[in-house]
């Protein structure tokens, strides 16, 4: 037998075992969950941002005969969040298209076309003809990648995910949530002025907002980069790379 039919042999039952197992499918589902439900997170914190400037836009306050709208110091803020939104959309149909090519290529129907194809590759090696083993083994090779490919390709983002991307993601997150305190804070305050509350008070704490912008935006704009590199060009590039290898492998093979 030539290497191709003994290498035929030993991988088909391996690679069949862990189609069926299952197990691949599983890590990379509960990985798109996490991050499904992590950039959801961060698309409903923008909202609410979003929300709140909303609100305090057409807010004017009296301080010292001084009157001022806060809407204008917030301004930027609420275009950013508008652009961030609709990019957000974009990376969260992205994870959600890929979780549903997932169910697709782990259905029971493409375990039993790999199967096939496998044991249709294992009798050719056995009986066959070098070039009819050849040709199977083209065949179930394009099978494994459509099998696996995306799972592989997910538990590869993840693993970037883990190591590059998550630490400074939860950094980048924590000043996006405290800037939304702030915001509701100075909102409350806004909405307490007209009993009493001092508006200077008002004018201080929404100065110190549009202080707080800059640091925002940069924390936003990080995020923002992380979760599309994550959700669409990482899964891209490992795509890419994977056709690349298949490409090889199938001129190996004659």
């Amino acid at each position: 037998m030539t290497r191709l039919q003994w290498l035929l042999i030993l991988a088909v039952p391996v690679l069949c075992a862990v189609g069926w197992s299952g197990v691949l499918d599983r890590l990379s589902t509960e990985y798109l969950d996490a991050a499904l439900l992590g950039s959801g997170a961060v698309y409903a914190t923008a909202r609410g941002i979003n929300a709140l400037v909303s609100v305090l836009q057409g807010t004017e306050v009296n301080a010292f005969l001084l009157t001022f709208t806060v809407g204008e110091l917030l301004d930027p803020v609420n275009d950013l969040v508008e652009r961030f939104s609709a990019v957000m959309m974009v990376a969260l149909g992205a994870l959600a298209l890929q979780k549903i090519l997932l169910v697709v290529v782990s259905h029971v129907s493409f375990n039993i076309l790999l199967t096939a194809l496998g044991v249709l590759g294992m009798l050719a090696a056995v009986w066959g003809t070098r070039r009819q083993a050849a040709i199977a083994a083209r065949l179930f090779l394009v099978m494994v990648v459509l099998r696996f490919a995306l799972a592989l390709v997910v538990l590869a983002n993840s693993w970037v995910d883990a190591v590059f991307l998550k630490d400074n993601e939860a950094v980048q997150y924590q000043a996006v949530q405290g800037f939304h305190g702030e915001l509701n804070e100075a909102s409350t305050l806004a909405d307490g002025s007209a009993r009493g509350t001092s508006a200077l008070d008002i004018r201080q704490r929404i100065a110190a907002l549009g202080d707080q912008v800059s640091d925002f935006a940069a924390s936003l704009i990080n995020l923002l980069m992380s979760l599309v590199l994550k959700s669409i060009l990482l899964p891209l590039g490992f795509f890419y790379l994977a056709l690349a290898l298949l490409r090889r492998l199938l001129n190996f093979l004659g």
